[in-house]
């Protein structure tokens, strides 16, 4: 049906004409990408750097908040932006946001209305909205899509609007419909699923080019701007299944072709006719990007269901380009077959192609040849799906991580900028008259170049940061007065910043610990405090420190041990983390069958019969790199010399795995002490009248062949003097190794000019126990378990080389650094900023510090709950499903660190009183579970179903299945256009994660059995 609202005239359409020859291609960005769909702006000086979450960033001109849903680009005439949008009638639009597998249509099927918005490109004032259409939207839309995604076409004189099922419409510059058509339920589907519509429409003269590939009844169509009547309609049926790209309109001699990627084929029609004037073969099943000419060669990619070709057509070209023999005499320069894009359509400036990548890889490749220069990546959170634009040697990355990235254009891969744009980019910007215009998920935005002094990002603005962690560190350093630690370098660390002396893990245990630390949330928050619970189950919403400092343009990068070894956490690290190359052995020959040979005297129930280790001790006569922290410091300082030379600020993160066990170091650095020095403490006994659950019982150290029958604290047989002396030499030569590396990632901080805008952090997860109360390892509530070193250095801090005595925890790490570089901190951390006291180092920021632990002992679970007062340590245990108490425990610090009488019974009531009702205040009395939110149903595996993985994108993925009890399963991992398929069973939970953390998403089988197609 056609609508004629009001009458058109030749002067009219003369001045269409006129405007579509002889359009300023400075100032009209006339339709999707710009004059001929290129995306590009000659002669004009772009902003190369802002931030828009920054008020005062003067290279916002001016930001706007835009109603409703879509991913539609602007489109700018003359003064005037045009967009469009849909608003539903109550409630939100849903949008997934980043790279989600799941193919289901979302449930948007609500009352919405289509409009078209005008908005004065001067200042953002809107000038006025039309209501297309107003209804239930006729098909559905994919979750990453919108029921609004195709971008407005104009010219000097007409609006034109396609909404796919709901009409095409066309308005004058003052928002007067002129006419409107039905062309009636366009379901461009997959699965059988509708997915959105997305093809924009495309101006010529006096033609509208319309691309609607519905698979049921896929045509391309050809419609007179000025009336609103069909031309010509082209069946696509056997040419094209379904896509979503934009038709190419391209005039060359006396030929105007309409160019349309699909799959199985591409077509070229004649604009005039619609008959065809070539074909050749699709690439991706899902074709998406928009053709293009550049340098009269018409580019076009795909990349979907495997095959990921870049075509270089002749514009000249004719026929069947597949089936000729002589392809390239027909038209085709030059194919790749693999490189492409998927949903962004590239751009070509000077010599090369540009392509950006739903997984945030960059790939470069020589226009004339196809020929690949680089491929680089933009950072593991970025994830172009808006297609890319280019300006004055810079090419521009809208990306779904609500940055702009900007990528220095040449055969070297540089990323000038990570520009922070408030919310995801989903939409292609415009550029018109040197101003950038950009459209977020929320605002409409003017980005306009400034001068130097004012044009710096944010990332110019902050502080890199160094996150040093070592495992199991006590305090056992010459800065904190042990005269035996040889640690010269920590020890100079402490001169540079401040010194906590009384700073304290929350929990005893690696994986709590740091999972605490690392999420800013304290354990009953998280719901973490053991060692097998990942806190993504717990927590799958939780937004880690790293996370959070790229949000502000940070890249942050990780090497060793920062989360428990088996979770490194891709999600929150900028880049995927580095394996580590082939190392040496570092036991003699013939250890290996001595572990085998005892664990064959193990009993049959043992758990330790496959799993027992090397000995705790070794001093191989080896280069420091050739051992797992040395060599993992190698790569820490290749990185830091790299990342110091982006303009970004850097989160650089290096964890140590010594001197956790086995203890393992150069023989250089046993050398270096004297072991009949070393001190061993003899005349231990455990704390008498503490429950029996309150001690750790040295399991840990069980693990080892040459501790195999390592006593218990309460055992009557200790470990022999002799053996007691070795592991606390082990220990202290891994100390001092540990302290070297760390000097030589200090000493290339220094090389590189960048120590004096780096905060250096050094932390361990908790302490260790040389044999106090008769224990050896962590794991209790207690002072020397939870109390660790922490210094925090910032450059020019005054207070450089003090120490202080104020309580601190862990979790203060977060909201600490958070304030030091400058960022927000965000609202749902628990701890608190420590920068007052590294101010002023009298200064107190807690009452009291908080450690707790978690207990299995005769069928029933424990949590104690240890607080840490100036003059005490009150522990109070609870029945973990209940929160009812089961025992308390009070110690008197006044006179000594150590616990070694329980006061409970003979300390005031008062005290105690008081003491329970701090304690109370802050982790009040209450049940709790320690299945994590993320877990198999227990009660529904008894039904078999297969659940098959396809990996489409560019990285490795693992999938974990997880337990009823919300443990992590063997891995399975996917190559990049591989297949998995997985024995389950109804009711089973699995996890999907990318090896560059790109993804993370929570599957489960069903009946009949289904693909899940990870993009």
């Amino acid at each position: 049906m056609i609508k004629i609202v009001s009458p058109t005239t030749a002067c009219l359409l003369a001045a269409s004409l006129f405007a579509s020859a002889f359009a300023d291609e400075k100032s009209d960005w006339p339709g999707f990408r710009g004059p001929g769909g290129r995306g590009v702006a000659h002669d004009q000086a772009i902003a190369p750097s802002w931030d828009a979450t920054d008020p005062n960033d003067e290279a916002i001109r001016w930001e706007v908040f835009v109603p409703g849903l879509g991913h539609a680009s602007p489109t700018i005439i003359g003064d005037k932006i045009f967009l469009a949008t849909a608003v539903p009638t109550s409630g939100e639009a849903p949008l997934n946001v980043g790279r989600n597998g799941n193919i289901d249509a979302v449930d948007d099927e609500g009352e919405q209305t289509w409009w078209v918005l005008c908005y004065e490109k001067a200042t953002g004032e809107e000038k006025w909205r039309r209501a297309a259409c107003k209804g239930k939207p006729k098909a559905t839309r994919h979750a990453k899509a919108t029921h609004a995604n195709t971008t407005i076409a104009a010219d000097a004189n007409h609006v034109v609007a396609f909404f796919g099922s709901e009409g095409l419409y066309c308005y004058d510059h003052d928002g007067n419909l002129l006419w409107q058509r039905d062309l009636g339920i366009v379901n461009v589907s997959k699965y059988g699923i509708g997915w959105g519509y997305a093809s924009s429409p495309a101006i010529h003269d006096d033609r509208i080019v319309l691309v609607c590939d519905a698979p049921a009844n896929p045509y391309v169509i050809a419609i007179r701007l000025s009336d609103g009547e069909e031309l010509w309609r082209k069946s696509r049926q056997g040419d094209c299944e379904r896509s979503w790209g934009t038709a190419l309109i391209h005039k060359s001699d006396d030929i105007t072709q309409v160019v349309v990627n699909g799959w199985p084929w591409i077509v070229s029609y004649d604009l005039e006719t619609g008959d065809e004037r070539w074909r050749i073969e699709g690439g991706g099943d899902n074709p998406i990007p928009t053709p293009f000419v550049y340098q009269d060669r018409i580019y076009i990619t795909s990349a979907h269901g495997g095959p990921s070709p870049i075509y270089a057509i002749a514009t000249t070209a004719q026929g069947n380009l597949s089936e000729s023999d002589s392809a390239a005499e027909k038209g085709v320069v030059w194919k790749v077959d693999r490189g492409g894009s998927y949903m962004s359509t590239p751009v070509a400036w000077g010599d090369y192609l540009y392509f950006g990548n739903t997984n945030g890889v960059v790939r470069c490749f020589h226009a004339m040849t196809g020929e690949k220069v680089y491929e680089e990546r933009l950072g593991s959170s970025a994830s172009i799906s808006a297609s890319l634009v280019a300006a004055e040697d810079k090419i521009y990355f809208p990306s779904e991580d609500g940055k702009m990235y900007v990528v220095q254009a040449g055969p070297q891969f540089k990323i000038l900028a990570k520009n922070e744009m408030g919310h995801p980019c989903f939409a292609t910007p415009a550029i018109s008259d040197g101003v950038l215009y950009a459209r977020t998920t929320e605002t409409l935005m003017a980005i306009q170049a400034q001068r130097e002094s004012t044009s710096k990002t944010a990332s110019q603005k902050h502080p890199n940061v160094l996150f040093i962690a070592v495992d199991d560190l006590r305090p056992s350093l010459g800065c904190y007065g042990d005269s035996n630690a040889i640690t010269p370098n920590m020890d100079g660390l402490a001169l540079r910043g401040v010194q906590f002396n009384r700073a304290y893990c929350q929990v005893a245990v690696c994986n709590p610990s740091r999972a605490s630390l690392m999420t800013g949330l304290c354990p009953d928050n998280l719901g973490v405090w053991t060692l097998p619970i990942h806190f993504r189950e717990a927590k799958p919403d939780a937004v880690t420190m790293p996370q959070w400092f790229r949000k502000f343009g940070y890249t942050a990068v990780s090497h060793g041990k920062i989360y428990h070894n088996p979770t490194p956490d891709p999600q929150s690290w900028s880049e995927p983390i580095r394996e580590m190359r082939s190392l040496p052995n570092p036991y003699p020959e013939g250890t290996r069958e001595k572990v085998k040979a005892a664990m064959k005297e193990l009993p049959p129930n043992d758990w330790r019969k496959n799993n027992l280790r090397n000995p705790s001790t070794a001093a191989p006569d080896l280069p420091e790199n050739e051992l797992l922290d040395g060599a993992r410091t190698d790569m820490a300082i290749e990185d830091l010399r790299r990342l110091g030379k982006q303009p970004e600020p850097f989160f650089l993160a290096m964890g140590y795995i010594r001197p956790h066990l086995a203890w393992v170091a150069p023989k250089k650095y046993w050398d270096m002490h004297d072991p009949s020095k070393l001190p061993v403490l003899e005349d231990q006994h455990v704390i008498p009248n503490t429950p029996a659950y309150a001690p750790s019982n040295n399991s840990e150290l069980s693990h080892y062949v040459d501790l195999i029958d390592m006593p218990k604290p309460w055992d009557d047989t200790e470990l022999p003097l002799e053996k007691r002396r070795h592991l606390v030499h082990g220990y202290y030569a891994c100390v001092s190794y540990v302290d070297a590396q760390i000097g030589r990632l200090l000493d290339a901080l220094e090389e590189e000019g960048l120590a004096e805008n780096t905060i250096v952090v050094l932390w361990s997860d908790h302490g260790w126990k040389f044999g106090e109360n008769r224990g050896w390892g962590k794991m209790t509530n207690y002072e020397i378990d939870a109390r660790v070193p922490l210094i925090i250095a910032n450059p020019e801090m005054k207070t450089a080389g003090q120490t202080t005595d104020q309580l601190a925890e862990l979790l203060d790490l977060y909201p600490t650094l958070c304030e030091l570089a400058g960022i927000d901190s965000p609202d749902f951390v628990d701890g608190r900023s420590l920068v007052p006291v590294l101010k002023d180092t009298t200064t107190k920021v807690h009452d009291t510090a908080m450690s707790q632990y978690y207990r299995y002992l005769d069928d029933r679970q424990y949590i104690g709950y240890s607080m840490r007062t100036d003059d005490y340590r009150f522990i109070e245990w609870r029945d973990f499903e209940t929160g009812s108490v089961t025992d308390r425990e009070l110690y008197d610090h006044r006179n000594g660190d150590i616990e070694s009488e329980n006061i409970v019974e003979s300390a005031p009531q008062e005290l105690i009183d008081r003491l329970t009702e701090q304690l109370i205040e802050s982790h009040p009395r209450k049940q709790l579970r320690m299945t994590p939110a993320i877990h198999s149903n227990p009660n529904s595996g008894r039904w078999h179903a297969e659940l098959s993985f396809t990996n489409q994108t560019e990285t490795k993925l693992l999938v974990f299945p997880i337990t009823p009890a919300g443990r992590r399963g063997r891995i399975t991992r996917i190559e990049p256009s591989q297949n998995a398929t997985l024995n389950a069973r109804i009711g089973g939970v699995f996890v999907v994660e990318s090896e560059d953390g790109s993804i993370h998403e929570i599957h489960s089988p069903s009946y009949p059995p289904r693909i899940i197609v990870i993009e």
